[in-house]
């Protein structure tokens, strides 16, 4: 069983999400570096999402493309990843096997925390089929944590397979209301961090959105850490009021496709190098 987030759990010298967040491994920017006057700053990569080739060119699909992406990735500052494994046709999946070969290959490229979404799409919103095929991410090859979107169904028994699994939670809110389920949830104090993720592609209103949603966070006493991201161009004034407001950050090709110029990104690492260097420019 896993223990709370500040109880890495006891298995192996595999480091866990939050030791991450504690430490300062390569990744993570000192105030120094980028003006900040906090604690460092994690930019986590979400390589792929539901982004297709498509959507971009480069978006990788494959573990060795995903292994590839991350390493680029972890040269120009990310710390950690978020991932949406891919089976043979390309398409999103839960699948024990594609899911342990998407992360491994990832871990083994950076040696840093790789996460995986449980989104409910995957299996045509089949709550007992996502539990079952969760189940099987089970040994030392498992993702270091998984996003579980609090507006989905089986919240609470999927954060309980996930503690069993020794897998950290990622508690993906979008909105104030996500927060107070949230609260409601019997997980909402064994959760890594917060996922903040306004949906609103217009940037004043994307922010706005998370500030609200900060805002019942705070007002329901889940002080618990935030990674913050948006999608589209509203991408990077989110990414920048989560600076400002101290929190962490997500930057991929799963949620923009474009620098803040509105110029398109050549690939992962691009985005990851404009978002570790924002702070700079606010």
């Amino acid at each position: 069983m896993a223990g709370r987030p500040d109880q890495p759990v006891a298995e192996g010298p595999r480091r866990r999400p939050w030791q991450v967040f504690k430490a300062a491994p390569l990744g993570m920017f000192p105030s120094k570096q980028t003006g900040l006057r906090r604690r460092n700053v994690l930019v986590q990569a979400a390589l792929n999402g539901g982004t297709t080739r498509a959507g971009h060119p480069a978006v990788p699909l494959t573990p060795a493309e995903l292994a590839a992406e991350a390493r680029a990735a972890k040269h120009v500052g990310a710390g950690a990843f978020h991932l949406h494994p891919r089976d043979q046709a390309g398409e999103q999946t839960l699948e024990p096997e594609h899911v342990l070969a998407a992360v491994a290959a990832v871990r083994v490229a950076t040696g840093l925390p790789v996460g995986v979404t449980t989104g409910i799409w995957t299996v045509d919103g089949d709550v007992r089929r996502r539990l079952a095929l969760v189940a099987g991410w089970a040994g030392a090859g498992r993702p270091d944590y998984a996003s579980i979107n609090l507006n989905e169904p089986g919240t609470d028994d999927l954060a309980d397979l996930l503690t069993s699994l020794g897998i950290a939670i990622e508690a993906g809110v979008w909105e104030p209301e996500d927060a107070r389920r949230l609260a409601a949830s019997t997980f909402r104090d064994r959760i890594a961090w917060v996922l903040m993720e306004p949906t609103d592609r217009t940037p004043a209103d994307a922010v706005a959105s998370a500030a609200a949603t900060a805002t019942e966070l705070a007002t329901l006493g889940i002080t618990a850490r935030q990674v913050r991201h948006g999608y589209d161009l509203a991408t990077w004034d989110v990414l920048a009021a989560a600076i400002a407001d101290g929190q962490d950050i997500r930057i991929g090709l799963e949620d923009t496709t474009v620098l803040p110029d509105g110029s398109p990104a050549a690939n992962n690492a691009a985005l990851v190098t404009a978002a570790a260097t924002l702070p700079r420019h606010s």
